[in-house]
C-alpha cells in the first residue's frame, strides 16, 4: 500500500508553510528513522541470507532500497534543496514503485509456509502484478505532470486517483495478511493436540505479529483520508520500513517453530536456511489442500530419513512457486 505524492499544491500544503511547527519535526524525525531503519535492513539481509537469488530475497531487497528512495524523495521535498521537477518525482517514484510492489511479494512469498493451495497462490500474484500495472501507470503520468510548469490540468484527476490507489494497495496488503492469519490460525487449531504449549505459543506470537502490520497499514490509510498529506507521506516509508523489520521476526519465529516441532530429534542447531526449509515441510504436512486426507498421527514423529526426502521434494515442486528458497548456501 502506498500513495505515490510527487510534490503539488491541490489541495494540499507545502512542509515549509509549517517548517518551525511540530509537524515539520515529526515529518523530519520518520524520514530519519525510516532511513536508519534501511541501514540496519541491509545489514540484517546480508547476514541472513547466504544464496542471494529467489523472490523472497529479491523483492525484500527491492522494498528495502524503495523504502531509501521514496524517504529520500521525500525529504529532498521537504528541505526543498531544489525546485520540484522531474528529477524530484523520478526518485519518489522509483521508490514507490519497489516499495509497495515490492512489500506485497515479499508477503506473498511468506504465505507459502502456510497456505498451499496453488490455485490460490496463482490468483494472489496474478493480484499483485495487476495491481502494479494499472494503478502505477496512471500515477506516473500524473506525477510527471503534476510536475511541469502547466500542473493545473492534472490536480484534481491525481487528487482523485490518489486516494483510490493507495486504497487498493491497502485492500492488497490486508487480502495477504489476512488469509496469513486465517491459516495460521488453522495451524493452531489442527496442532492443538499434537504439539506442545511452546510450538502454539510461537504459532500465537506470528498470528499477533501479522495483526500489527495490518494496523500498520490501516494508519497509513487513516492519514490519508483525514487529509494529513505531508504526515502521511512521512509515515509511510516509516512503515514500510518497521514492516520490513518484523519480516526478519516472522522469520525467526519460523525457525523457532521448527526445532520445537522437531524437539524428539537428535538434530544439532539449525541454520536459518535448513529450520526455515523444515518450518517449510512441518507446515505442508500439517496443513493438507482441502481435497487431502488429513495427515495420520505418525506423521508427526521426527523421522531423519523421510525428512530429507520431503525437504527434497518441497525444494523442487512446492516451494519453487514462490521463485526460490528463502535461505540457502553462498554461491
Amino acid at each position: 500500500m502506498a500513495t505515490s505524492h510527487a510534490y503539488t499544491t491541490a489541495g494540499r500544503g507545502s512542509p515549509a508553510d509549517d517548517r518551525d511547527s511540530w509537524t515539520w519535526t515529526l515529518l523530519v524525525v520518520f524520514l530519519s528513522i525510516a532511513l536508519y531503519n534501511v541501514i540496519e535492513l541491509n545489514f540484517l539481509i546480508l547476514s541472513t541470507f547466504k544464496r542471494y537469488r529467489g523472490l523472497y530475497f529479491w523483492s525484500f531487497l527491492a522494498s528495502t532500497w524503495g523504502v531509501a528512495f521514496n524517504a529520500v524523495g521525500y525529504m529532498v521535498r521537504d528541505v526543498e534543496l531544489h525546485r520540484p521537477g522531474y528529477a524530484h518525482a523520478t526518485i519518489i517514484l522509483i521508490g514507490w514503485c519497489a516499495m509497495v510492489t515490492g512489500q506485497s511479494l515479499v508477503l506473498y512469498s511468506r504465505l507459502h509456509f502456510v497456505l498451499h493451495s496453488q490455485f490460490q497462490l496463482r490468483c494472489i500474484l496474478t493480484m499483485i502484478i495487476v495491481n502494479a500495472i494499472w494503478l502505477s501507470i496512471p500515477v506516473i503520468v500524473l506525477v510527471y505532470g503534476s510536475s511541469t510548469d502547466n500542473p493545473e490540468p492534472f490536480r484534481k484527476p491525481y487528487a482523485i486517483f490518489e486516494k483510490l490507489q493507495l486504497t487498493v494497495f491497502t485492500v492488497q496488503e490486508l487480502i495477504i495478511s489476512g488469509l496469513y492469519i486465517l491459516e495460521t490460525a488453522k495451524l493452531i487449531k489442527f496442532q492443538r493436540d499434537v504439539v506442545g504449549s511452546a510450538t502454539r505459543r510461537v504459532m500465537g506470537h506470528l498470528l499477533l505479529v501479522n495483526v500489527l502490520v495490518v494496523l500498520l497499514d490501516i494508519s497509513v490509510l487513516a492519514l490519508e483520508f483525514t487529509e494529513h498529506y505531508n504526515m502521511q507521506t512521512a509515515w509511510k516509508p516509516l512503515v514500510y520500513s518497521l514492516k520490513l523489520k518484523v519480516e526478519f521476526t516472522v522469520l525467526n519465529k519460523l525457525v523457532e517453530f521448527s526445532q520445537q516441532i522437531r524437539s524428539g530429534g537428535s538434530l544439532g542447531p539449525q541454520s536459518a536456511d535448513t529450520a526455515a526449509e523444515m518450518a517449510i515441510e512441518r507446515y505442508r504436512n500439517n496443513n493438507p489442500s482441502a481435497d487431502e486426507p488429513p495427515p495420520t498421527p505418525e506423521i508427526q514423529k521426527p523421522r531423519q530419513a523421510s525428512l530429507k526426502a520431503s525437504l527434497s521434494h518441497k525444494k523442487s515442486s512446492s516451494y519453487s512457486s514462490s521463485g526460490g528458497t528463502l535461505c540457502g548456501e553462498k554461491a
